[in-house]
């Protein structure tokens, strides 16, 4: 009687049990006194056990399915977490690929079955390819007689147009590419890739495309996007539709976004040629004179530069309406570093006590900061940058305040907690800042970010090498910055890394001879 709950009126209810690890969830979703939830209960109106039976599947979907909408409501996942039923096609393309794996691991090697009288036996398979070909599609055959007419024909086409090669749906493939994605690359990214084949399945689905007389059944008018392209065949994506869609998107993004679309597409079917799934990659060379469109639509007030110094005076100077005065003053530290640092805003915004770096003699050497490998944007970004005296005081006053909390590892800015898709410190403050650059240098583009702090930086450099600063040479500001020289002597015969002293001499001789004096003045503010 699993799914049914006798009531003392004698009449039945369907009962959704709740697991044990959602108890709070669901607890919190319907606000129990308890704090807790165990099950949903809903009557089935009757008190004739069969037809209570007959009713207990619709009520139990209805039950979850209310269930899923508090924990929804809550920012909670669904019952079932992430997983879903996998469809006819999905399980055929899936068992399919299993197949393709075992038949290629087999050998060729010629073998017959022979008769008593030593003649080959014609009807049997001469190698085990072959044979194990037969067994599969054999398995298949009946999987197929279990499922219902239309089913059980969708599953053994699919089957074997997979098996043979001839039209492989996309829909298993994205999964496991984005699975295997997801491992190495941020989520930002695997967003992207979501979005970018969200808008491919629009165009396999668009009237335009349909149009064009391309033969797809699925590809109807009003159709989802989604099916559309989880069933599309891997074999129809050729260099005429790539380029048809290149033209398609032309006319609704941007070069730089349309450069990104066909850069996620490139990526996705260079995994398909990895894994054996594609012969071919139609979206190589596909991208060819997008730079050049998108260096023309860009407006030269728009092209990103540094800051200059009316700028950087009127941002260091600015208080930014902010109704939380730790924002302004966390605002004011983050970017003064950034000036003085180079450090891009997340590897500021995720320093903690134990990433600054504190030497013996602290009146005769430079304080540091460790940019470290699990927030550096690349294995060049790793690395410790000297602070200028100018700046230390923010570091000064950030460790003792982060020491007092007792955490082993506090943050220096915790008013940067982590978020959006990668969960980075640094996204918090980018939207602040963002408000506050508009509000000060106004809200139309002028090609500055906060990375513009970072342009600053090589440019104070060069300043001050040109000045005399001996020590502020090309290699040294890549160091520093973060970056990988694109001279053969420098990054591939040059130390990695040099003595703390000179990048010391650096810093300083940067901005003795590189910063200008009023930008100097109000740092020292």
């Amino acid at each position: 009687m699993f799914g049914l709950k006798l009531t003392g009126g004698r009449t039945w209810s369907a009962r959704l049990s709740i697991p044990r690890d959602r108890w709070q969830d669901v607890g919190l979703a319907y606000q129990t006194k308890s704090g807790i939830k165990q099950d949903a209960i809903m009557s089935l109106q009757t008190r004739d056990k069969n037809e209570a039976i007959q009713r207990r599947g619709a009520a139990l979907e209805a039950l979850r399915s209310q269930v899923n909408e508090k924990l929804a409501a809550i920012g909670k996942r669904p019952l079932e977490g992430d997983w879903k039923p996998r469809t006819v096609a999905e399980r055929a393309v899936n068992d399919a690929l299993s197949a393709k794996k075992v038949i290629a691991e087999a050998s060729t090697a010629y073998s017959p079955d022979r008769n008593a009288d030593g003649t080959v036996n014609e009807n049997v398979p001469t190698n085990e390819q072959d044979h194990l070909h037969h067994v599969l599609t054999s398995q298949a055959e009946d999987v197929a007689e279990s499922l219902s007419d239309e089913e059980g024909h969708q599953y053994l086409s699919t089957f074997m147009d997979t098996l043979e090669g001839t039209a492989t749906p996309l829909g298993p493939l994205l999964d496991r590419w984005l699975a295997s994605e997801s491992k190495t690359v941020s989520n930002g990214l695997i967003d992207r890739h979501k979005r970018v084949l969200s808008v491919f399945g629009e165009y396999l689905a668009s009237e335009q495309f349909v149009s064009e007389g391309r033969p797809f059944k699925a590809a109807e008018k009003g159709m989802p996007s989604r099916p559309v392209l989880k069933s599309f065949p891997v074999q129809k994506v050729d260099k005429k539709l790539a380029r048809r869609f290149r033209e398609w998107i032309e006319d609704r993004k941007a070069a730089n976004t349309v450069n990104a679309y066909l850069s996620s597409l490139r990526s996705f079917w260079t995994w398909l040629v990895d894994a054996g799934e594609a012969d071919s990659n139609p979206w190589a060379g596909m991208s060819r004179g997008l730079k050049k469109l998108a260096k023309r639509d860009i407006s030269p007030d728009a092209e990103k530069r540094p800051f200059t110094e009316q700028e950087m005076l009127a941002l260091l100077t600015g208080e930014p309406n902010s109704r939380d005065p730790r924002m302004a003053l966390m605002l004011h530290d983050v970017f003064r570093l950034g000036l003085l640092t180079g450090a891009r805003q997340n590897e500021l915004c995720s320093l903690t006590v134990g990433r600054v770096v504190v030497p013996d003699n602290p009146e005769d050497e430079l304080w540091g900061i460790s940019i470290t490998r699990d927030v550096a944007k690349t294995d060049n970004s790793v690395r410790t940058i000297p602070l200028h005296p100018l700046v230390r005081p923010i570091i000064e006053r950030r460790l003792i305040a982060a020491k007092r909390t007792g955490e082993p590892d506090a943050p220096l800015f915790p008013e940067c907690p982590p978020g959006g898709a990668d969960h980075k410190r640094g996204w918090t403050f980018s939207k602040h800042f963002l408000r506050y650059r508009h509000q000060i240098l106004g809200k139309e583009e002028n090609g500055t970010d906060f990375h513009s702090t970072r342009r600053c930086f090589a440019t104070f450099m060069e300043t001050a090498l040109a000045n005399g600063a001996a020590a502020c040479t090309e290699l040294v500001c890549d160091h520093l910055i973060g970056h990988k020289s694109e001279r053969l002597a420098a990054n591939t015969y040059a130390a990695k890394r040099f003595d703390w002293l000179l990048y010391s001499e650096a810093i300083r001789g940067m901005v003795d001879k590189g910063v200008p004096e009023r930008v100097k003045e109000a740092l020292s503010c």
